[in-house]
């Protein structure tokens, strides 16, 4: 029973990282800090879903950071542009799959962060 529950974690884990489809980097606005490692992070005002950070990317103050998010809807995933020294953000992309979020549209200007928000504590690792 054991050894069912590992392969069905190690199969999950294998499934968060290799059903995520590599971005094109040759388009790309910032030069990624990491990739390839999948981290998972708090995110207390959406207690109900787990997050993780797929790709960071960093030039002078700005940030960039996709994540995916797990929850009872499903699935979805989000780049999102923060001004770490402006305390602001945007979305880049969004979509229900990898591939839409690369395909939508980013959103309008870089807006406040609100403290205690997804986006203050998505923003949390980004910043870092």
């Amino acid at each position: 029973m054991h050894l069912l529950n590992s392969s069905v974690l190690t199969l999950s884990i294998l499934c968060l990282v290799g059903c995520v489809t590599a971005p094109d980097r040759s388009t790309s606005q910032t030069k990624p800090a990491y990739s390839n490692t999948v981290k998972q992070i708090s995110v207390p005002s959406d207690s109900g879903a787990q997050y993780y950070v797929l790709d960071k990317g960093a030039r002078g103050a700005l940030r960039t950071i996709t994540t995916k998010r797990i929850g009872l809807s499903g699935s979805s995933y989000s780049k999102r542009l923060y001004n770490c020294s402006g305390n602001t953000v945007k979305y880049l992309g969004t979509g229900d799959t990898f591939a839409e979020m690369n395909r939508s549209s980013p959103s309008g200007d870089l807006s406040p962060i609100v403290k205690g928000s997804i986006a203050y504590y998505v923003g949390l690792e980004a910043c870092k």
